[in-house]
Protein backbone atom coordinates (compact mmCIF):
# COMPACT_ATOMS: atom_id res chain seq x y z
CA UNK A 1 0.00 0.00 0.00
CA UNK A 2 2.51 2.15 -0.51
CA UNK A 3 2.69 2.77 -4.16
CA UNK A 4 1.39 6.50 -5.84
CA UNK A 5 -1.64 4.70 -7.34
CA UNK A 6 -2.58 3.33 -3.91
CA UNK A 7 -2.23 6.73 -2.03
CA UNK A 8 -4.64 8.31 -4.76
CA UNK A 9 -7.43 5.77 -4.28
CA UNK A 10 -6.67 6.72 -0.73
CA UNK A 11 -6.80 10.25 -1.16
CA UNK A 12 -10.37 9.88 -3.97
CA UNK A 13 -11.75 7.30 -0.89
CA UNK A 14 -12.37 4.64 -3.67
CA UNK A 15 -10.47 1.85 -1.70
CA UNK A 16 -13.27 -0.60 -1.78
CA UNK A 17 -11.03 -3.52 -2.12
CA UNK A 18 -9.41 -2.74 1.44
CA UNK A 19 -12.84 -2.14 3.47
CA UNK A 20 -13.97 -3.93 6.30
CA UNK A 21 -17.07 -2.16 6.54
CA UNK A 22 -20.05 -2.18 4.44
CA UNK A 23 -20.62 0.67 2.27
CA UNK A 24 -23.14 2.24 4.79
CA UNK A 25 -21.08 1.85 7.70
CA UNK A 26 -18.39 3.84 5.84
CA UNK A 27 -20.63 6.49 4.58
CA UNK A 28 -21.17 7.27 8.31
CA UNK A 29 -17.93 6.76 9.37
CA UNK A 30 -17.05 9.21 7.00
CA UNK A 31 -19.88 12.03 7.95
CA UNK A 32 -18.68 11.68 11.70
CA UNK A 33 -15.23 12.32 10.68
CA UNK A 34 -16.24 15.27 8.83
CA UNK A 35 -18.34 16.92 11.38
CA UNK A 36 -15.25 16.53 13.96
CA UNK A 37 -12.61 18.37 11.54
CA UNK A 38 -15.25 21.66 11.08
CA UNK A 39 -15.50 20.50 6.95
CA UNK A 40 -16.09 22.63 4.28
CA UNK A 41 -19.44 22.43 2.38
CA UNK A 42 -18.26 20.39 -0.57
CA UNK A 43 -17.02 17.90 1.49
CA UNK A 44 -20.36 17.49 3.28
CA UNK A 45 -22.39 17.44 0.12
CA UNK A 46 -19.62 14.46 -1.24
CA UNK A 47 -20.41 12.78 1.93
CA UNK A 48 -23.98 13.34 2.27
CA UNK A 49 -24.58 12.09 -1.41
CA UNK A 50 -22.32 8.93 -1.01
CA UNK A 51 -24.11 8.27 2.29
CA UNK A 52 -27.08 8.36 0.27
CA UNK A 53 -26.62 6.56 -2.25
CA UNK A 54 -25.58 3.85 -0.08
CA UNK A 55 -28.96 3.38 1.42
CA UNK A 56 -27.93 5.46 4.70
CA UNK A 57 -31.44 7.58 5.88
CA UNK A 58 -31.10 11.09 7.90
CA UNK A 59 -31.40 9.06 11.07
CA UNK A 60 -28.88 6.85 10.82
CA UNK A 61 -26.62 10.27 10.15
CA UNK A 62 -28.13 11.82 13.36
CA UNK A 63 -27.03 8.89 15.11
CA UNK A 64 -23.59 9.01 13.64
CA UNK A 65 -22.89 12.40 14.75
CA UNK A 66 -24.63 11.86 17.84
CA UNK A 67 -22.39 8.97 18.91
CA UNK A 68 -18.96 11.21 18.32
CA UNK A 69 -20.60 14.30 20.46
CA UNK A 70 -19.07 13.11 23.54
CA UNK A 71 -15.77 12.84 21.76
CA UNK A 72 -15.70 15.98 20.03
CA UNK A 73 -17.43 18.17 21.92
CA UNK A 74 -20.33 20.32 21.82
CA UNK A 75 -18.25 23.54 20.07
CA UNK A 76 -17.21 21.28 17.20
CA UNK A 77 -20.07 19.50 16.75
CA UNK A 78 -22.02 22.41 16.34
CA UNK A 79 -19.72 24.27 13.85
CA UNK A 80 -19.94 20.73 11.98
CA UNK A 81 -23.73 20.25 11.99
CA UNK A 82 -23.51 24.03 10.87
CA UNK A 83 -21.49 23.50 7.55
CA UNK A 84 -23.20 20.08 6.94
CA UNK A 85 -26.72 22.09 7.35
CA UNK A 86 -25.45 24.71 4.88
CA UNK A 87 -23.80 21.96 2.41
CA UNK A 88 -27.27 20.25 2.39
CA UNK A 89 -28.96 24.25 1.84
CA UNK A 90 -30.98 23.39 5.39
CA UNK A 91 -31.84 25.94 7.79
CA UNK A 92 -32.05 25.48 11.71
CA UNK A 93 -35.98 25.33 12.48
CA UNK A 94 -35.65 26.62 15.95
CA UNK A 95 -38.48 25.30 18.91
Amino acid sequence: MNDAETTAQVLHGSLDEFHLLDSRTSALVRIAGLISMAPNSSSCRWAMDQALAAGVDDEQVFSAIIAIAPIVGLARLTEGLSRLLEALELEVVEG
